[in-house]
């Protein structure tokens, strides 16, 4: 009986899907050339090849605690997404100047602190499902254990980390959150000094999944990547200035509340081909970054 009606909730949910936002707008994710994949280290370069039309810059972003404008002096961002078709693998840079850099979250708290620090929350929904994907407070724990995280995901990352703890997926399996694992790699790096003015950049891989099973990557359903298919997409900049917990601003591509729990609130992201003038540099460029960045 709770077996037929856990079931009855999940195609319910999934069954649920919603325009995304902003309303008609679709951002777009490059395709990087074969051999040119960014290596995920905190360093940005590997990007310089992606050009500007492909820039989610800092006006996109609204401020889900206040009204009013995305003042550059306090807090500009920068964010552009590509993908692999050959690796099957979505991939995430950002660059954040802020005039506060806070991170003041106790050692070993990330699992339940780390979006109590400056961070960046980025959201998948990979086949664009919609629907609940996590907080399931109408289930009990148990009820609720196979079904978090396993249409949807939902991955921070927040450092200079006080221990070495700064990438979190809060709606997964822990197979699902290693910050180099076989399916997620992340980093990031940070100049300037905690508490003060910086500039932080972050980097994100991940190996898709259309459905995740808490127990292991080999029952979970892969997702494959293709030229013009649109996923689900999001992304949240935290922002504290003061004291830790109260948060200053909150910076959404979509622009929705609740992204931490429905996936109808991300935005629309297209899968886009191979810019026509790559298609020469498959034939003459044969080094990777990581190669490339050996020799600098």
């Amino acid at each position: 009986m709770v077996n037929c009606m856990l079931f009855s909730l999940l195609v319910t949910w999934l069954s649920v899907v919603s325009a995304h936002s902003p309303d008609g707008e679709v951002f777009k994710a490059f395709q990087f050339p074969v051999g040119m994949e960014p290596e995920i280290d905190g360093s940005l370069v590997d990007w310089a090849l992606v050009g500007d039309t492909y820039e989610i810059g800092n006006s996109r972003f609204v401020d889900l605690v206040r009204d009013g404008g995305n003042e550059p002096e306090d807090f500009f961002a920068q964010l552009r997404i590509g993908w692999s078709p050959l690796l099957n693998k979505i991939y995430v840079a950002a660059i954040v100047r802020d005039d506060i850099h806070q991170i003041d979250r106790p050692k070993g708290s990330a699992a339940t602190k780390i979006f109590t620090d400056d961070a960046l929350e980025i959201f998948f929904d990979v086949d664009h499902s919609g629907g609940q994907y996590a907080n399931f407070t109408e289930l009990t724990a148990k009820e609720a254990s196979s079904l978090n995280g396993a249409t949807a995901n939902h991955f921070v990352l927040s450092g200079p980390s006080p221990d070495d703890v700064f990438f979190v997926n809060y709606s997964a399996a822990s197979w699902y959150a290693l910050a180099d694992g076989p399916y997620t790699t992340a980093a990031l790096a940070h100049d300037g000094e905690v508490g003060e003015a910086g500039t932080t950049s972050y980097e994100l891989a991940i190996t898709p999944f259309s459905t995740i099973n808490m127990g292991a990557a080999f029952l979970s359903i892969e997702h494959s990547l293709s030229e013009g298919q649109v996923i689900g997409f999001n992304v949240e900049f935290d922002d504290f200035d003061g004291k830790q917990e109260i948060m200053d601003a909150k910076w959404s591509l979509s622009g929705k509340f609740n992204s931490y729990r429905f996936a109808e609130h991300f935005s629309d992201l297209e899968l886009m081909p191979l810019d026509p003038m790559f298609v020469p540099t498959l034939v003459l460029t044969k080094k990777s970054w990581a190669a490339i960045k050996s020799e600098n």
